[in-house]
């Protein structure tokens, strides 16, 4: 056998090798984990609830003149917008979690959104959202749509993860965790002591005024228990939400950290237990 057979021979052997690895790598866990987190980002009903505060705030403030209901209007006009942001943004990253768990489970990807329509429309929002976290929207949609159909998975997989930890990152730990625990958490706050001064108010006995029948104060007393309940659940539900982002925030760092180990035992028993505690936030959230 020639020199040059030999090194043939020798090459061929390393291919067959590669894409034999290529090819048996199991990504089970990183679609396990993709399709959890992808369960957990589409829960939108958060958001529904931040676009809504003004307008259950409103019925409880006693001023009732015009120039504070305008200002009431106004504030729900641009609570709407900004939702509508809020909701591209998730969507982007559950579009992210979707292709990668069809990545994972060796079949091809069809993404055809436009990132420029995607960050025109946010930006048409007029929503006050950050032009880091729009260049981070950007950059996470285009890591989709640079994945063409599936040539070697577990280099496509390690390619995309790549290219989206940055923006991912930047989402999930930056400006839209700040809204959600400060902006969400601090209108519960306000609607929690709005509610509890409503009522009070209703329950006071008024000089001059016939006193509240048996009847109406127990209404009104199951009311006000109601009203705090619910706001109590969607208190809960903001804490299960930024609970979710972390949680996906640190599962996709560590595979990241691990793109070119993808069935490394340690990387699929972080995930599989990250896994277990998403799907506890995801029940927090359906019984919202």
């Amino acid at each position: 056998m020639t020199q040059r057979n030999r090194w043939v021979l020798s090459l061929t052997a390393s291919c067959i090798a590669l894409l034999s690895i290529a090819c048996t790598t199991d990504l089970t866990a990183v679609r396990e984990w993709s399709k959890t987190s992808l369960e957990a980002t589409q829960y939108s009903e958060l958001v529904t609830t931040y676009a809504n505060t003004p307008q259950r705030l409103k019925r409880y403030d006693p001023k009732k003149s015009l120039e504070i209901t305008e200002s009431w209007d106004a504030q729900i006009k641009l609570r709407q917008n900004q939702a509508e942001a809020l909701k591209t943004i998730l969507s982007a990253i559950s579009d992210y979690m979707a292709a990668l768990a069809i990545l994972s489970s060796a079949s091809t990807v069809d993404y055809s959104k436009d990132v420029g329509a995607l960050n025109a429309g946010i930006q048409n929002l007029n929503a006050g959202i950050s032009n880091e976290t729009l260049g981070a929207v950007g950059s996470l949609v285009n890591a989709v749509l640079g994945t063409a159909a599936k040539a070697y998975q577990k280099r496509q997989v390690a390619d995309i993860v790549e290219r989206a930890n940055g923006p991912l990152q930047t989402i999930l730990r930056g400006e839209l965790r700040n809204i959600i625990s400060q902006d969400f958490r601090g209108d519960l706050s306000n609607e929690k002591t709005s509610i509890g001064g409503y009522f009070k108010d209703k329950l006071r006995v008024k000089e001059g005024a016939p006193p509240t029948s048996a009847a109406a104060r127990v209404a009104l007393e199951e009311w006000e228990e109601l009203r705090l309940e619910e706001n109590a659940k969607r208190t809960e539900a903001v804490d299960a939400y930024l609970t979710v982002l972390d949680k996906v925030a640190v599962g996709h760092q560590k595979l990241y950290d691990n793109r070119n180990e993808l069935d490394a035992e340690k990387l699929i028993k972080d995930l599989f237990s990250l896994i277990v505690e998403i799907r506890k936030q995801i029940k927090i959230l359906a019984a919202t």
